[in-house]
């Protein structure tokens, strides 16, 4: 799966492992906040102008912080597994996935809208039996600095990309940079030669 997020820091995401949940567990090396999802297949075009459109937002918002305050959970689908998640609260995102949404829509860019409201969290496990929730007492928060895209012609295991968030002028345009170096490699190597390590497994979230 291709998505748009933030990448837990390894320090919140200790915390928030350490924390009791029924089912099985994801990872710390999973945790993330997603923001837009894209189609598995998503082809390189789609990519090219998604990064363009994604570095124009994200260049003009500051750092922000984000808070898990409770552990909750999604309801049940079908046969299922219920999702575990922490969510997660923050203005700023929100307004961060407002402006994204609305560019890309603009710019003709597909992104999955299976849902109607935008519900940021990081899904802890995923459990056959029901759960009840509870408050995260003191609550988990971090910094959010940049904006991380996992994409490819055939799912999320070819390309890692981050977009700093508005900060030194050198950093602002590392993402140009990774651009240029990624399409060198799609036009000189095989895919087999450039693969980026990353989550291994993906699971459609709400």
């Amino acid at each position: 799966m291709a998505f748009l997020g933030i990448k837990c820091p390894v320090e919140a995401g200790r915390l928030i492992a350490g924390l009791e949940v029924p089912g099985e567990k994801e990872s710390v090396s999973e945790y993330h906040i997603t923001i837009l999802c894209f189609d598995d297949n998503w082809p390189i075009s789609e990519i090219s102008k998604a990064l363009e459109t994604t570095y124009d937002i994200v260049s003009k918002f500051e750092p922000f912080r984000v808070k898990a305050k409770k552990i909750s959970h999604f309801p049940k689908r079908e046969d299922n597994p219920i999702p575990i998640i922490a969510p997660i609260e923050s203005d700023e995102l929100q307004e961060l996935h407002k402006k994204l949404a609305k560019a890309f829509d603009k710019d003709q860019i597909d992104f999955k809208k299976t849902f109607k409201d935008f519900k940021p969290h990081i899904t802890l496990a995923y459990s056959e039996d029901e759960h009840d929730d509870f408050k995260i007492d003191p609550a988990i928060e971090f910094i959010v600095s940049e904006i991380v895209l996992w994409g490819g012609d055939h799912g999320d295991d070819r390309i890692f990309i981050t977009f700093p968030l508005k900060g030194p002028e050198r950093a602002k345009h590392s993402v140009l940079m990774q651009k240029a170096t990624i399409f060198e490699k799609l036009a000189n190597n095989p895919p087999q030669d450039y693969l980026t390590p990353t989550f291994e497994r993906r699971k459609e979230e709400r």
